[in-house]
């Protein structure tokens, strides 16, 4: 019984720790310093990745054509703990 609350309350630990560290406001920031445009939409995901499942901001910065279609778009994925950048990926 005592390995079981143990147990439960590493992981209700674990899970209270994800994202605390950098704000999804801050992991904004951060990827519009790695862009040289203003964009006009911003999208913003919480997502873990790994083993041990690491949580990571995952920020779309895009600008939009007359058509309404997205253009330049830009995912910069920031590492929630730290705040190291640790992807980015352009596309059109």
């Amino acid at each position: 019984m005592l390995a079981v609350l143990l147990a439960a309350f590493l992981v209700s630990k674990s899970c209270g720790a994800v994202g605390d560290e950098i704000s999804q406001e801050q992991a904004v920031t951060i990827a519009k310093e790695q862009i040289d445009y203003k964009p006009e939409r911003v999208m913003v995901r919480l997502l873990k990745r790994g083993v041990k499942s690491r949580p990571y901001w995952a920020v779309s910065l895009a600008t939009v054509a007359d058509t309404g279609a997205l253009e330049r778009v830009t995912v910069v994925v920031i590492d929630a703990k730290t705040g190291e950048v640790g992807e980015i990926r352009r596309g059109s």
